[in-house]
């Protein structure tokens, strides 16, 4: 009798223990609130509010994310809306902008920075002022308070070419960056054909300016801007498409296949290689189907190609790098559409899961199609799609309600990077990780300037959607 109350006693204990345990991975939502109207669009990015008080900047719209492209295009029914809020979630102040600017990624960037060294960002985003959606002189570049959202100035914006579809004119980006401390400003129009870049240093006074014609050799531009620094010396540069312009003086300081390609780039993704102490740089590619050139290419810094696919036709536009691997290590994904003769039931895309460093084919137990970001803060990447965040194993570890991801990156000084998420009736979550803790690498990766930097221009392009491999 002894023994049968030890053994029942044993287990109830061992059971306890168990259920006791913390689990890998305590997701809760950090943040929660509300914009008070029904969005179908909306983007987020960090500002700081001066006097070290941090906050986020806001776009949003009840009207879905409106795309140039003919295909996508149709004109608005309702009105885009900008918000500043602080960290805690209380509201600054919002403003309505004007009716004929399009809601849409790429027609209103919204951009935190200080440019003036007050001490405090300003809010910088396009809007169109006037009576006509597509009236040039119209668009303006809008400089607000960060605090109280009133207009301290209005900047012409600069034209688009003419001579261009309006697919490839009405794409605009800003990027903010430093040059020895000193800030520096871009303003760009175009990436698929024309493209020009205009710089602007304290007081919004020109620095350089650059128009690449249609003809012009080299690459075009891509969906995002990614910025380095990447010999430490505080002089940053930016990837515009698959060139790498110094902020400094707008000058190349290298364009990767400048002599065999002219065309579009949907994923510029630099990742560091801590090992050789050097930067690689992965791309998909869209444009330029001819048959003669790579759709998926990773380059060393000096331009030499590390590793690609071996296919050179379809519309690349899936491309991720992660730390994925099996124990963590360094992978990549690219894939295409499917072409229209092609007829797989359940499946959006082909293409392989690839050693970032090699290009070896490996078996990844993930979608190609996901994000990336680094939940718990150990320097083993999760992917998140659909709604669904995954462990480098391919094990669900949360799903939430249907929602529409908006970034993954820190907004929030909490450990690991978060996934904030909105929903159609109006509600934002900003989710973390209760059990998050970062390891030296990663603090000192998310205390990197060019880390910090990188994470305001997530209301911009598809900033949002990629991961900053720093480390």
């Amino acid at each position: 009798m002894k023994i049968l109350i030890f053994i029942v006693s044993f287990l109830l204990m061992m059971t306890t223990a168990s259920f006791g345990q913390k689990p890998a991975y305590d997701p809760y939502v950090a943040l929660e609130f509300n914009m008070g109207m029904p969005i179908n669009f909306f983007r987020i990015a960090p500002v700081d509010l001066g006097q070290g008080e941090k906050g986020f900047v806001t776009l949003f719209s009840q009207e879905r994310n409106l795309d140039p492209f003919e295909g996508n295009f149709s004109f608005p029914k309702y009105p885009a809306w900008i918000a500043v809020f602080t960290e805690k979630g209380k509201e600054l102040w919002r403003t309505q902008l004007p009716d004929q600017t399009i809601p849409g990624d790429w027609f209103i960037p919204v951009l935190g920075f200080d440019l003036d060294k007050k001490g405090q960002d300003d809010i910088f985003y396009v809007a169109n002022v006037g009576n006509r959606p597509f009236n040039y002189g119209d668009f303006k570049l809008i400089r607000a308070n960060v605090r109280t959202g009133e207009v301290i100035a209005q900047y012409p914006w600069n034209t688009p070419s003419h001579n261009q579809a309006n697919s490839y004119k009405w794409r605009f980006f800003l990027i903010g960056g430093y040059v020895k401390g000193e800030p520096v400003l871009v303003t760009t129009q175009g990436t698929y054909r024309d493209m020009k870049l205009q710089a602007w240093s304290s007081g919004m006074k020109k620095r350089w300016d650059i128009y690449y014609p249609d003809d012009f050799n080299g690459p075009r531009g891509s969906h995002d801007t990614p910025i380095l620094d990447m010999d430490k010396t505080g002089v940053y540069q930016f990837m515009y498409g698959e060139r790498c312009i110094s902020l400094d003086d707008g000058k190349e300081l290298f364009v990767l296949d400048r002599d065999v390609w002219y065309d579009h780039s949907d994923v510029v993704l630099p990742f560091y290689d801590k090992k050789k102490d050097t930067w690689n740089f992965f791309t998909t590619r869209e444009k330029g189907d001819d048959g003669k050139v790579p759709r998926s290419v990773t380059f060393n810094r000096d331009g030499s190609h590390l590793w690609q696919v071996d296919s050179m036709k379809g519309h690349w536009h899936y491309g991720m790098v992660g730390d994925l691997g099996p124990n963590g290590e360094r992978v990549a994904a690219a894939s295409r559409y499917l072409f229209s003769s092609e007829n797989i039931r359940g499946v959006s895309s082909v293409g392989n899961w690839h050693d970032a460093y090699t290009g070896k084919v490996i078996d990844i137990p993930l979608p190609r199609e996901g994000f990336v970001l680094d939940f718990n803060g150990d320097g083993v990447s999760e992917m998140y799609l659909s709604d669904v965040l995954y462990n480098h194993k391919g094990e669900k570890i949360m799903t939430l309600e249907r929602s529409s991801m908006a970034c993954l990156y820190k907004v929030l000084d909490l450990p690991g990077e978060q996934i904030t998420v909105y929903y159609r009736d109006g509600r934002v979550q900003i989710w973390a990780d209760r059990n998050a803790k970062e390891n030296e690498a990663m603090q000192k990766r998310f205390a990197d300037p060019i880390y910090k930097i990188n994470t305001k221009h997530t209301s911009i392009g598809y900033n949002c959607r990629f991961p900053i491999l720093n480390y």
